[in-house]
């Protein structure tokens, strides 16, 4: 099977070879009717980091602010946006871009490294030279590529593989890493809140019995270790407006501190908007991605407002208006579809979405 655009170029890319990169992958992007890599983070990343070894600072910053609209939080990402501010001079932008990505990624080393070097040499004559010399390249960001195996190797590597099973047999058993994402053993519940797992008397959302609560919150913690983040948040909202105990709901809330931030390549069990709008509150704090068409567009120097016309982007049916919030500068173009990645929110009472990230394509096909 033939290689794809995208493996090409990222071979080409470990060959440092950036304007084949370039010329393997550009074409896709600005193609408006070909969508092979419409959604493709790393298509994006990859288009952006090879302008950037070419000095194309302009295309470099415009692919990785459309890699960012798919995957907001990536430490690659965020790395490759800060060289391109130090490579503007621009410091301090680059030192929040470094932060973030260490928020995410605690031990990255190539944001640590910079980080540490603007702390100790990150005066203006310094960066300059870097520009000059070209040294700033040491600030860019290499994502890892697989490399192929040729069969024999593969042969080789099988045989040496074989002999080595009738040792590890005997230990992997109790060796095998864990598979959970974190330790929720402090969020187990005890002897005192088996027994009493709901209160009596009071006004709820939701009225369970004490065999429903437990499983409930088991579900919870089921969920969450097989990345179903979006279903463990429902199960928590019904747990948090339900009669279950206030001990109960306190670890409950404490446990949405673990769920994460999908991306439009990693979000599981999104909730259409005719789902959320039965029953928002069961809904709220989950993400989801929805199309339409934004309307009202209200920028400032740091946000951008809009409404969604949800479903409206064939104009042949609205499913409902939804407001969105994004704390950041991004551009919404009103002549165009979008899909919006969001978290569910309330606003009087109705479905809304904090914004995460946004994908724009063509112009709506005609009635």
């Amino acid at each position: 099977m033939g290689k794809t655009a995208l493996e090409k170029a990222k071979q080409a890319f470990s060959g440092k070879r950036y304007s084949d990169v370039i010329t393997l992958l550009e074409p896709y992007a600005l193609d408006s009717d070909d969508d092979q890599y419409k959604d493709s983070f790393q298509f994006y990343l990859y288009l952006g980091l090879a302008c950037l070894h070419t000095g194309d600072a302009g295309g470099a910053a415009s692919y990785f602010e459309r890699a960012r609209r798919i995957r907001l939080r990536d430490p690659d990402l965020l790395t490759a946006q800060a060289a391109l501010y130090l490579r503007q001079r621009k410091t301090s932008q680059a030192v929040e871009y470094y932060l973030e990505a260490l928020q995410y990624a605690p031990s990255h080393r190539l944001a640590k490294k910079s980080l540490e070097f603007i702390r100790k040499n990150g005066d203006e004559d310094t960066i300059s030279e870097l520009i000059e010399t070209g040294k700033i390249r040491r600030f860019y960001p290499r994502p890892k590529v697989k490399r192929s195996v040729s069969v024999p190797a593969v042969l080789g590597c099988c045989l040496l593989v074989a002999a080595a099973v009738v040792v590890f047999a005997f230990i992997a058993k109790n060796n095998s890493p864990s598979q959970e994402r974190a330790d929720l053993s402090a969020f187990e519940l005890n002897s005192d809140d088996r027994k009493a797992p709901v209160e009596l008397g009071g006004t709820y959302r939701y009225i369970m019995t004490e065999s429903e609560v437990l499983q409930a919150y088991a579900k919870v913690q089921r969920l969450f270790q097989e990345y179903r983040d979006n279903a463990a948040q429902v199960e928590i909202n019904r747990l948090l407006y339900s009669n279950a105990s206030a001990e109960i709901r306190r670890k409950a809330r404490l446990l949405m501190e673990y769920l994460g931030e999908p991306g439009f390549d990693t979000i599981r069990d999104s909730y259409s908007y005719a789902e959320v709008n039965v029953d928002p509150n069961l809904y709220l704090d989950c993400w989801v991605v929805w199309k339409g068409m934004a309307t009202n567009i209200r920028r400032t120097d740091n946000t951008v407002d809009f409404d969604l016309l949800v479903g409206y982007d064939t104009r042949q049916r609205l499913e409902g208006i939804v407001p969105v919030h994004f704390n950041t500068v991004l551009e919404v173009d009103p002549d165009k579809p979008l899909e919006v990645l969001g978290q569910l929110t309330l606003e009087n009472g109705k479905p809304a979405l904090k914004g995460g990230s946004i994908f724009q394509t063509g112009r709506p096909r005609s009635m």
